[in-house]
């Protein structure tokens, strides 16, 4: 797929600032470490129709594709696991390239959050981690926006069964809540930009007073080849986007589990 041939060139500081442009683009095409098995497995076609679609003017094409995705056979797990995170991947090269703008990318993201929770739906998990799997609390701090690769990840837990509690912009007082009135084996906290590691210090803080010292909490994120060390001091036991790293640290066993990078 040649993206230069397919969509216009757009102005890079378009948006409200060429940082958090710049954020953007780097949140959502690191959005997932693939492996070459994902990429035997997709039907390039669809690809290409479902990445025009997300940033349509409008939805009726996306409506024609999930049509075509149900004729064609294709899981929803599939859809969750191959399709979604190399749309963003590519979504985020486009915008590299200047070849897309910072508000197509932005909508086109959204729309593919708004896919996965539409075919997530029976994915469930017990929402306070008091489920006979193991539990997992996965949080995104205050001021983020770009939440997709995190909502894969707990897709793919979930249907592992893992049990899995997603809160968005959560604040240390109920965060704390949260884990003491649960059951979780860990935090994972997820992180695209330095402004926001205090407040992830604050959090983790408050997350590790509420368990009692016991509770293990892992951070990662698009910034970490940049701000490893910023990320070290927050306080957290684990820094690292390696998934697999993180649930053998907190002892929970999944056969063949790939290594994932969150937003």
């Amino acid at each position: 797929m040649q993206q230069g041939k397919q969509f216009t060139s757009a102005d890079r500081t378009e948006g409200p600032a060429s940082g958090v442009s710049r954020l953007a683009a780097e949140v959502v095409a690191r959005l997932v470490a693939r492996d070459g098995a994902d990429t035997a497995a997709l039907r390039e076609p669809l690809l290409v129709r479902l990445m025009e679609a997300v940033i349509a003017p409008d939805l009726r094409p996306l409506e024609g594709v999930r049509a075509e995705f149900r004729r064609a056979r294709i899981s929803a797990a599939e859809i969750a696991d191959v399709y979604i995170p190399e749309v963003a991947r590519r979504l985020g090269q486009c915008w590299t390239d200047d070849q897309l703008s910072f508000a197509s990318v932005t909508m086109g993201t959204a729309r593919l959050q708004a896919v996965l929770r539409e075919i997530g739906t029976d994915w469930t998990a017990d929402a306070h981690g008091a489920a006979d799997g193991p539990g997992l609390l996965l949080l995104v701090p205050p001021g983020e926006q770009h939440t997709l690769g995190l909502m894969l990840l707990a897709g793919r837990l979930r249907r592992m069964g893992v049990s899995v509690c997603l809160r968005f912009a959560a604040d240390p007082a109920a965060a704390a809540k949260l884990v003491s009135d649960g059951a979780f084996r860990g935090v994972l906290i997820s992180v695209s930009g330095e402004s926001r590691l205090a407040a992830c210090s604050n959090l983790i803080k408050a997350l590790k007073h509420s368990g009692n010292g016991s509770l293990l909490v892992a951070i990662g994120g698009a910034i970490l080849d940049e701000a490893e060390e910023e990320m070290r001091s927050t306080g957290a036991d684990l820094v690292t986007n390696d998934i697999d790293h993180v649930l053998r640290a907190m002892g929970i066993v999944i056969g063949n589990m790939p290594v994932l990078e969150s937003s």
